[in-house]
């Protein structure tokens, strides 16, 4: 798996407003890094697991659908094999008049 492959996955992941959000422009980074404490990361043989780490801008103002925005890109990316944990970095929101 890579950044762009990642940031992809991120495509299914989508704002109380509607568009997803890297079309939103909310996603600041999203990078892999190798995950040496994953189980079975010491067997010879078995494929990689990742730490998938991801900065986004908030949605808005309002607490639970931040919450829900998280949770939405936790799941996606946890439900893959091959990232093992995400670590997830809320920024405040890019416009939070709207």
């Amino acid at each position: 798996m890579t950044d762009a492959q990642l940031l992809h996955l991120l495509r299914d992941c989508y704002t109380p407003a509607g568009p997803n959000i890297v079309a939103a422009g909310l996603v600041r980074s999203a990078t892999l890094t190798p995950d040496p404490d994953a189980p079975g990361a010491s067997v010879p043989g078995l494929p990689p697991r990742f730490i998938a780490a991801i900065t986004l801008h908030a949605a808005g103002l309002d607490d639970a659908a931040n919450a829900q925005l998280a949770a939405q890109v936790e799941n996606r990316l946890l439900g893959l094999p091959s990232i093992s944990r995400v670590e997830l970095h809320l920024l405040p929101a890019l416009f939070p008049i709207l």
